[in-house]
């Protein structure tokens, strides 16, 4: 109706206008009207005045809404403070409009504060800064972690911190590192993370980071316990019977403290000494190859990197065992790019995969339909990922975050070095290693580098 009202005016002046242009054009012709000529001149310019006047009454009207919308002004009533009688549409509009552009801003500033209070409340450290340099993002737990006040430039916070600055510079994108660095004259250990995203033409660093220090040091103490408790368990072995052996061997060459003659032992006591003093040799090499092993695993070999392909080795793996393979009726498959690189040591990792599928081998005895599979690709953020899956008996839950330790083993003859060596393996490639079992169902072995 309004839009009407505004048409139908516009109409009626225009027809004026028209009106007034023709008395014009006939008046003018004649010489004895000339006042009423200039009268009628007078009015068509007038009405043309008004007529653009009232048609830039929608213009401002116009420019004023969408100025309001620019300078983020949304607290005007366009329905009551801005409402000609001829636009109570146009304005009805506008006023709608509105309400719905306040109603957006104010749920994105909820949501604003909603997130900046998830980042000042998270016990990790956030920075977000532009390719500039520019830091928009500083949260508290920042602060309190690098011991320094919130910056407005990375250039700032490196001269503050030039390990930090260091630590960044070596992380990778999208895959958490843990690094040490010197903070306020002490150690600390930081998990970092950075993230690269693209708002607009800008690309934005987030940088995440939490002090894993204590974490570490329960972890550390919790493996030295295990470890311990392996190694009191191997050499306690060891020393029992070498201990009870000794004794026996001393009451039958003592007596009443004194070292007997050697026509004072019989023939049957010779011989007990003989056999004892074999057991205890044999228990005594043994926790000398023990030992050895012992030293074996806590070297750390130097890495040859190469870059080869991963189906190469895995070829020369199914080959290694293929005679097993067909005499214990086990199918072997493996699914992997035969473009997929890996740039490590590749003897290192040949002789891990090895043992682990000769773990998987093991697991396998009496299994129905023994199965072992490997895969290899690379995750969308571009971590290389070799699963090696079998489904054997599995291990018991219990047993899970043991396996790793050194020398812990549930075989009955196993060394318990395999799976230490793969995890030290993978640690020198700055990689992980991790399992997933369900006992009697199926194993995983998932390298990650």
């Amino acid at each position: 109706m309004g839009f009407n009202r505004f048409y139908v005016s516009i109409i009626l002046r225009v027809i004026l206008i028209v009106i007034m242009g023709v008395l014009f054009a006939f008046m003018i012709r004649q010489e004895d009207k000339i006042m009423a000529s200039i009268i009628s001149f007078v009015l068509i310019v007038a009405q043309t005045i008004l007529l653009i006047n009232y048609i830039n009454k929608t213009n401002r009207n116009l420019a004023a809404f969408f100025l309001r919308i620019q300078s983020k002004d949304t607290a005007v009533n366009y329905q009551d403070e801005h409402v000609m009688k001829n636009f109570k549409g146009l304005n009805f509009s506008f006023d709608y409009i509105n309400k719905e552009l306040q109603q957006i801003r104010i749920e994105n500033e909820q949501k604003t504060h909603y997130l900046n209070t998830i980042v000042n409340h998270v016990k990790i450290g956030i920075i977000a800064f532009d390719d500039k340099g520019k830091i928009e993002l500083f949260n508290p737990e920042a602060s309190n972690i690098l011991h320094c006040e919130a910056c407005k430039f990375m250039n700032t916070l490196f001269e503050k911190c030039p390990d930090f600055h260091q630590a960044i510079t070596d992380s990778k994108t999208e895959k958490t590192q843990v690094v040490k660095i010197n903070l306020n004259a002490e150690i600390q250990n930081l998990a970092i993370k950075r993230t690269l995203i693209q708002i607009g033409s800008n690309t934005i660093h987030i940088i995440s980071f939490q002090n894993i220090r204590r974490e570490l040091d329960h972890n550390e103490l919790e493996s030295w316990q295990k470890l311990i408790q392996v190694l009191n368990h191997e050499i306690m072995n060891s020393l029992t019977p070498i201990t009870s052996l000794s004794k026996v061997i001393r009451r039958y060459i003592h007596q009443d403290g004194v070292i007997k003659k050697a026509s004072e032992l019989d023939d049957e006591i010779i011989k007990d000494i003989a056999i004892n003093t074999e057991i205890i040799e044999e228990r005594g090499r043994g926790l000398v190859d023990f030992i050895e092993v012992y030293k074996n695993v806590t070297k750390n070999p130097k890495l040859n990197l190469t870059k080869f392909k991963i189906t190469h080795t895995v070829e020369k793996i199914q080959k290694f065992y293929q005679d097993r393979f067909r005499s214990e009726q086990i199918e072997f498959e493996y699914h992997i790019d035969p473009d997929l690189d890996l740039f490590a040591d590749e003897s290192l990792i040949e002789q891990m995969l090895i043992n682990l599928i000769k773990n998987s081998l093991e697991a396998l005895v009496d299994s129905p339909n023994p199965k072992i599979k490997i895969t290899a690709k690379k995750s969308s953020e571009g971590i290389l990922m070799i699963k090696i899956e079998d489904n054997g008996y599995g291990i018991p839950e219990s047993e899970l975050d043991k396996i790793f330790i050194p020398f812990y083993s549930t075989k009955e003859n196993g060394s318990g070095i395999g799976l230490s060596l793969s995890r030290q393996i993978m640690y020198l490639h700055k990689g992980s290693i991790s399992v997933q079992s369900i006992p009697k169902e199926k194993t995983t072995f998932t390298l990650n580098f």
